[in-house]
């Protein structure tokens, strides 16, 4: 088939083959396809690269501790990946005997791991050849066919995924969904896609109507606001008191210094704790913005003589030049500033 040609050609010439997890290796593999649920490419590779080094093999890998994991994936984002990581390497330690599976239905069992997510591991790693259908796949074949969709569509989705299987060649599976991912990412952008240099140009419905704002997906909610107020805690020692969030799923298994929703529960917490809310030395504000919620934070500095009148965990205390938990990245902005 002439697409398939030139597709492949397209990648010959400009597709990245150069990616650190482009590997015969499945466990490698998994990781990387993890971690590039919702990250991009070049935010990913040194995180990829950090982590391989501390865990080279998945036997490494079935060893760790969830908040080791967690501290590798600070500063990356949805945290749910790292702790569907730590679970599944569990699950294959415990019921696989330490192999990666290699069969198609048994990956969609593991944590994390969906159609798209399992199709690519397999066919990444030369052990079968499956279509996949990630968000620039999606938006590439929606313009190509013209589809004016919403692409979240379960029935939309069900003919994208006809789509890629029908053009899927078996003998060149793995170069192919690389280069239709490369596509999708490099030319066929969100925005601004650069015509010009796809090789599907001729074939493009998108480009011959002139129509670049397909695929249609439904309207994104109205970014939220939230205030949060902090409590910065130093003892005498220069260790901070942190502990491990509770009330937001978005740091989940993160650890950071006291946060709260509004200021009257921070200053009966500090009470409860013998911290008098009214003696904090020193006060910042920043702003952290996610993709869908923009975060502003009131940080109060408390400087401790004593740790005995505090009604607080002993263990709780973290030297400030090597903290052993995953923190997220406010918590970083916070002791940046203390530093300062």
């Amino acid at each position: 088939m002439k697409i398939q040609q030139d597709i492949l050609a397209w990648y010959d010439l400009h597709g990245r083959h150069s990616l650190p997890w482009k590997v015969k290796n499945i466990y490698k593999i998994w990781i990387s396809e993890i971690m590039l649920q919702q990250t991009q490419v070049k935010t990913a590779i040194p995180y990829f690269k950090t982590f391989i080094k501390k865990y080279p093999s998945l036997k490494k890998l079935c060893e760790a501790k969830l908040n080791d994991i967690l501290k590798l994936w600070s500063g990356l984002g949805y945290y749910q990946r790292a702790e569907n990581i730590f679970k599944t390497a569990q699950i294959i330690k415990s019921k696989y005997n330490g192999i990666f599976p290699k069969k198609y239905n048994t990956l969609l069992q593991l944590p994390g791991i969906g159609r798209t997510t399992a199709s690519a591991i397999l066919t990444f790693a030369k052990i079968d050849n499956l279509p996949i259908l990630d968000g620039n796949i999606k938006r590439l074949l929606s313009r190509m066919y013209g589809i004016n969709s919403n692409i979240l569509d379960k029935d939309i989705e069900k003919t994208l995924w006809k789509f890629s299987e029908n053009l899927l060649p078996k003998e060149k599976a793995s170069e192919f969904n690389q280069a239709l991912m490369d596509i999708g990412s490099l030319i066929c952008k969100k925005n601004n896609p650069v015509c010009n240099n796809c090789p599907l140009q001729k074939k493009c419905k998108a480009f011959k109507t002139n129509w670049f704002d397909i695929p249609k997906i439904k309207k994104k909610a109205p970014i939220k606001k939230q205030k949060i107020w902090a409590a910065l805690i130093i003892n005498k020692q220069k260790k901070v008191y942190m502990k491990k969030i509770s009330w937001n799923m978005l740091w989940k298994g993160l650890y950071s210094s006291p946060i709260f929703s509004n200021k009257k529960t921070m200053d009966l917490w500090l009470k409860q704790k013998n911290i008098k809310g009214e003696l904090y030395t020193k006060s910042w504000t920043f702003k952290h913005k996610l993709s869908h919620i923009d975060f502003a934070f009131d940080v109060k500095l408390f400087e401790v003589k004593s740790n005995k009148k505090l009604i607080v965990i002993d263990d709780n205390w973290y030297n400030l030049s090597n903290i052993e938990y995953g923190i997220p990245k406010f918590q970083e902005k916070i002791l940046s500033l203390f530093k300062q």
